[in-house]
């Protein structure tokens, strides 16, 4: 396959910018079942009384009998979220909500049915079920990809030479990708690939958490896996058998320090709104500042 060149999106291009911001401060599990009792007589299905907590982060999950909830923070884009569902309606690789987003004043409601999980699921897997996906969403017609879209929001309230560092090193970053040329092709990617985003189930293995699905380089979902084997999150093992099931090493690829230094950047803004969220203090910011006033 010839490399293609990565493009920056035109102006009119649907991009993914404000269409999934992170929680402000405070907003969590009470506030998700207050938008959860708010929606309920907008769904087409009668949820139970009670429900469960699942996971409680950026987003809450709750099961619901049958179904999953969940819950995204107020101000996320109902028409993202469905655009998604209904461009990825029908795949055999991947799991999204059933009906529209509903949006209250506590936060955005979708609703999915619930798998039930069949077992553990690893990198080898992973690596296949991955390949599938890009293959048979190989022109399925998503935003294209915009890394970094919610660093502009994490730094509002810094210091303004903090700011303008990482707001710079940003634009750095996107300016390097687009001279990258992908060998694997552009199509939809996942976004977030990791075996905790799937779900094995006795009909077969299925990718979740497809929010940040969008058109991209493939390479971007086989980065996440070089990282971590790199970081000795991941033995050499598992990461060969997840190459070999994908049938790429993409740490052969010229681009990917690019895409490390931009899910670099992505873990900056991650942890400030982190510890603000906890209250922690930023006192590490200066020092990491200083590390970005060089991009790459």
């Amino acid at each position: 396959m010839s490399p293609t060149l990565y493009t920056s999106p035109a102006p009119d291009t649907r991009e993914v910018l404000h269409a999934l911001p992170l929680p402000a401060v405070g907003w969590g599990t009470v506030e998700a079942l207050a938008a959860v009792d708010l929606a309920r007589p907008q769904l087409p299905i009668q949820l139970p009384a009670d429900v469960t907590v699942v996971s409680a982060l950026t987003t809450v999950v709750f099961r619901a009998g049958e179904h999953a909830v969940k819950v995204y923070p107020p101000g996320t884009s109902c028409t993202h979220l469905d655009d998604i569902s209904a461009r990825l309606a029908g795949s055999l690789t991947a799991h999204t909500s059933e009906v529209g987003a509903v949006a209250t004043e506590h936060g955005v409601v979708t609703l999915a049915r619930w798998l039930e999980a069949s077992g553990e699921s690893f990198w080898p897997e992973l690596g296949t079920l991955l390949r599938r996906f890009h293959t048979e969403h190989d022109r399925t017609d998503l935003p294209r990809w915009t890394p970094l879209s919610r660093l502009s929001s994490q730094v509002t309230g810094l210091a303004p030479e903090h700011a303008s560092v990482l707001l710079a090193a940003r634009a750095t970053l996107l300016t390097a990708l687009a001279e990258v040329r992908s060998e694997l092709g552009y199509g939809v990617i996942h976004g977030d690939v990791s075996p905790s985003n799937v779900m094995r189930t006795a009909d077969g293995a299925r990718l979740i958490d497809l929010d940040w699905a969008a058109v991209g380089p493939r390479e971007y979902d086989l980065a996440g896996a070089a990282r971590r084997v790199a970081a000795g999150e991941m033995s050499a093992e598992d990461y060969q058998a997840f190459c070999d099931a994908y049938g790429f090493d993409v740490r052969s690829w010229p681009g990917l320090p690019v895409l490390n230094r931009i899910a670099d950047l992505g873990g900056v803004a991650f942890r400030l709104w982190d510890d603000r969220q906890q209250g922690r203090p930023l006192d590490w910011l200066p020092a990491e500042v200083a590390l970005w006033r060089d991009a790459l």
